[in-house]
């Protein structure tokens, strides 16, 4: 794998594993930005829509309001990304797509991670500067995301025509002066002067000017004529030395165009039949014939090349190569393990392996929490500097008994609403908890920290009023579960930020990959538990049920949690200590 700057563009060459180099032009800033504004103003357009039809049906519709805002901005770009091929509406508009760095289709747990990361590359202030300046100066144009899920956007404009007759090669003229390489530069920039502003082409030609001075020889510029107009004259003038010097090999190029031309039309048939349903769409014949079509077309790519054909026909074969190459490896990388065995083995284990970051989190959400409660228990006042207005009315209203001795009443009919609600938020909290730890760590630790000094406040101004019991009987039923899952959230944070600190022998590039992998199942364990607790705290935790009985589900939980996280997944992987051994080598 290489990377080049040969020419206006940055290029990366990948080579598969049929050892066939495919070259992809990396995505600039500018068409990046085009793709995820076009984005946004469809999510917007779809949560207005969304909010025209819900607006007047009560907790239920709110409750839909709800659920359709979060999927739309945590979901949108995962989904399309993950069913459209590494594409979103915005991409496929503008023509890009996602890839892993090593060429492979955009994996669903690379999805994940690259969208999971988007809130840290919207920052400032959803402003985009960080995820900006990091595809700016890093050498593949990779954003914060694309770093920790190993991925890149390329350029992508389907899959071109691929049956034109190659063009015969102009009259022989005299021994060029430039090298080949210099002539690709130079045919790059004539391609593309149009395009450029007047101070951009200006600098750019400077720049190829110097590239190519040595070999054209400074006494053929015109001091008369702009430099633009010069390199322009010089490309008319190299053009038919470098096509005959290319003569022979052209003329091979257009017999292989003519002979495998009804080949190529059967693969491109194939191709497009698999991107509308993948290979599960094939017969067994079809799935034959495919794969001797793939190979056949990877070996034309390789000939095309040997033979120096136009960059038309280059460029369409390389591109139909690189689309069956991601259909093919797409559906070999689908395998993924089912949710009930995630659920029963993968996750329990996973926080045995991982529980002293789990652990650690923990004690930054915990301890802060029982400090936060010792200061407001002192200094009742200090609960005014932390809380908000509406919690420090309800829990004076509630110890004067102006309202229900409960720590919130809701109604029935906006229990839905509540429950989405609470989901909805801890679940972004925990995303943004996991976010956060791309900071070298930092941002998950005062996430932690902030979350329990409110908690440990809290309950110190109930219990300043006399009314702790309210508060923790309505909290308890679904509290072990949220905080457990904040750790889980918090302890992968913390472990995506060690990658930065200590990534060991690794680069710290390589480090994040396999870190940011490593912890995603932490991060689900945590979407699961605050799924059921969101459910909990909006239909169970207000109910009109003793409190003795909720302490008891509550308590119940904690028992379950700590048999499910100690012991489930046990087996042939697990050693007797709960840390998993290395699978064998295949």
């Amino acid at each position: 794998m290489a990377d080049t700057r040969a020419g206006l563009h940055r290029r990366i060459a990948l080579e598969t594993p049929e050892h066939v180099k495919l070259e992809y032009q990396l995505a600039d800033l500018g068409s990046r930005a085009a793709a995820l504004a076009l984005d946004l103003a469809i999510i917007a357009a779809a949560i207005l829509l969304v909010a025209l039809v819900f607006r007047y049906t009560g907790g239920l519709g709110r409750a839909v309001l709800y659920i359709v805002g979060f999927l739309a901005v945590w979901g949108y770009f995962l989904f399309f990304e993950a069913v459209w091929d590494g594409r979103t509406p915005g991409k496929r508009a503008v023509g890009l797509r996602v890839l892993h760095d090593g060429g492979e289709p955009l994996s669903f747990q690379g999805a994940v991670l690259r969208n999971l990361i988007r809130i840290v590359d919207l920052q400032p202030a959803a402003t985009g500067m960080a995820g900006a300046a990091s595809i700016l100066f890093n050498r593949r144009a990779q954003r914060l995301g694309d770093l920790v899920a190993g991925t890149i956007v390329v350029r992508d404009t389907g899959g071109g025509e691929l049956f034109g007759d190659e063009p015969r090669p102009a009259g022989r003229a005299g021994r060029p002066r430039l090298s080949a390489e210099q002539f690709a530069l130079l045919s790059g920039y004539v391609a593309r002067r149009a395009e450029l502003e007047p101070d951009v082409r200006s600098r750019v030609a400077a720049s190829v000017w110097d590239a190519v001075r040595s070999a054209a020889g400074p006494g053929t510029l015109d001091p008369d004529a702009a430099l633009d107009t010069h390199l322009v004259r010089l490309h008319e003038e190299e053009a038919p030395g470098h096509a005959a010097r290319q003569g022979g090999a052209s003329l091979q190029a257009a017999a292989m165009v003519r002979e495998r031309r009804e080949a190529w039309g059967a693969y491109t048939d194939l191709v497009e039949k698999g991107r509308a349903g993948g290979l599960d769409r094939f017969t067994e014949a079809e799935v034959r014939a495919f794969g001797r079509l793939y190979r056949g077309v990877t070996a034309d790519l390789a000939r095309a090349r040997t033979y120096g054909a136009s960059p038309g026909l280059l460029e369409a074969v390389e591109r139909w190569a690189g689309a069956g190459h991601n259909l093919l490896y797409r559906a070999k990388g689908r395998a993924a393990v089912p949710l009930g065995r995630w659920i029963g083995r993968e996750l329990p284990r996973a926080v045995r392996r991982h529980h002293r970051l789990v652990l650690l989190a923990a004690l930054l959400l915990l301890g802060p929490m029982l400090a936060s409660y010792a200061a407001v228990r002192e200094n009742p006042a200090r609960a005014r500097a932390i809380m908000p207005a509406g919690m420090l009315a309800r829990a004076e209203n509630t110890a004067r008994g102006d309202i229900d001795a409960s720590y919130i009443d809701v109604d029935g009919a906006e229990r839905p609403a509540l429950s989405s609600a609470v989901v909805t938020n801890n679940v972004q909290v925990s995303f943004v908890a996991f976010a956060a730890g791309l900071l070298a760590g930092a941002g998950t630790v005062l996430i932690l920290i902030f979350n329990g000094v409110l908690l440990g406040a809290a309950f110190g101004l109930y219990a300043n009023n006399g009314v702790l019991g309210v508060i923790l009987a309505f909290v308890f039923p679904h509290g072990v579960m949220e905080l457990t899952a904040i750790c889980l959230a918090g302890g992968a944070g913390l472990g995506l930020g060690s990658a930065l600190l200590v990534p060991g022998r690794r680069t710290r590039g390589e480090a994040l990959r396999e870190r940011g992998r490593a912890f995603l199942s932490l991060v689900g364990g945590a979407v699961l538990l605050l799924i059921v607790a969101g459910l909990v705290e909006g239909f169970y935790s207000p109910s009109g049920l003793p409190a003795a009985a909720k302490f008891a589900f509550g308590g119940a939980t904690a028992l379950l949690l700590t048999a499910y996280f100690g012991f489930a997944g046990r087996g042939s992987g697990d050693d007797p200590r709960g840390k998993v051994r290395a699978a064998p080598a295949p």
